[in-house]
């Protein structure tokens, strides 16, 4: 239950704080920019998520591998663009993190 309860902190705080910052409504022609895009948008908020969740995060590496979770390029089906999707909420409740918080 008390990961459950931190869970939901970093949530909150997450979405109303710097991991909002990636744009969702840009879309992309290519797999690739959207990719270049999130990566950039990514760097930004390294230190951030570094300095804020030390209980979560000890490393920009595992900085780096929650983010690449969090945020996602996906296609669209109605104009077939690359759009950065929000995974937040699921990478926080994944198993890969809850197995990273014990």
């Amino acid at each position: 239950m008390k990961n459950l309860s931190i869970i939901a902190g970093i949530a909150a705080v997450t979405f109303a704080t710097a991991a909002t910052a990636h744009d969702t409504t840009v879309g992309y022609s290519t797999r690739g920019g959207c990719e270049a895009s999130t990566a950039m948008q990514s760097n930004a908020e390294k230190d951030w998520l570094l300095d804020t969740f030390p209980q979560f995060f000890t490393t920009e590496g595992d900085v780096s591998s929650f983010l690449t979770r969090a945020w996602t390029c996906d296609r669209s089906s109605s104009d077939g663009e690359y759009y950065i999707t929000d995974h937040v909420a699921d990478t926080l409740s994944s198993d890969w993190f809850q197995h990273r918080t014990r």
